[in-house]
C-alpha cells in the first residue's frame, strides 16, 4: 500500500512557492540499483512524468520521472530525474529540515543548489540568488550558516564519492515505471 504526500515548498517568509502530489515508497522498496544503507532514514517519494507541478507561475507536468529523498533534521533534499529508467541528473537542494505532517510534508527552499550529473561532477547554480534571497527576506545568521554548512557537506560527500549520493539509483527498475501505469500500485 503507498501514501500519497502532499509536498508544499515554502519561501523563507513561509508563502507558497509551489505544490505537488508524490507517492511514499516504502523502506524496502528497492526502485534500482541504489545501496539501501545511504537511503537509511529517508523519506522517499516518487513522482513519474506528467505529475502537475502547482507553481507560483501556473501548473506544468512534470517532464521527467522524479525520485526525491528527503531526510529528518537535515539541511538538504535531493530531486534524481529520470529519461525512462535512466538517470539525467539529481539536483541537491539546500533547504530548512522539512516538517513531516499526515499526508502533507513542507520544507523552505533556501535559494541554494546544486546539480549533479551521474558521473558525480556538480555545479553550484544559485549562490547568488541564496545572497539575495537571505538580504531580501532577511534570513537569520543560523539559517545562511546551517545552508553554507550543508553545501559544503555535499560537496565533500561527491569529492569522497560516497554517502548521499550513492541512494541515488543510476537505472530504475522497470517494473517501478511499468506499476505506474496501473494505476500507480506501488508500494
Amino acid at each position: 500500500m503507498r501514501q500519497d504526500f502532499l509536498v508544499e515548498c515554502r519561501n523563507y517568509d513561509k508563502t507558497l512557492r509551489g505544490s505537488w502530489k508524490a507517492h511514499q515508497l516504502s523502506a524496502q522498496t528497492q526502485v534500482g540499483n541504489e545501496e539501501a544503507e545511504a537511503a537509511q532514514g529517508s523519506l522517499r517519494l516518487w513522482l513519474p512524468a506528467g505529475t502537475p507541478m502547482n507553481w507560483e507561475r501556473g501548473t506544468r507536468p512534470l517532464r521527467s520521472h522524479c525520485l526525491q529523498f528527503f531526510w529528518p533534521e537535515r539541511w538538504y533534499m535531493l530531486s534524481a530525474f529520470y529519461d525512462g529508467e535512466s538517470l539525467i541528473h539529481t539536483y541537491a537542494t539546500i533547504i530548512q529540515p522539512a516538517i513531516l505532517g499526515y499526508e502533507r510534508l513542507s520544507y523552505v527552499d533556501l535559494d541554494l543548489s546544486m546539480l549533479v550529473k551521474p558521473d558525480l561532477s556538480y555545479e553550484v547554480l544559485t549562490q547568488a540568488e541564496f545572497e539575495q534571497a537571505a538580504d531580501a527576506l532577511g534570513y537569520d545568521e543560523e539559517t545562511r550558516i546551517s545552508a553554507l554548512m550543508a553545501l559544503r557537506t555535499l560537496s565533500s560527500t561527491i569529492q569522497r564519492s560516497l554517502g548521499v549520493f550513492s541512494a541515488v539509483p543510476h537505472r530504475l527498475k522497470s517494473d517501478l515505471l511499468q506499476s505506474q501505469h496501473s494505476k500507480h500500485s506501488y508500494s
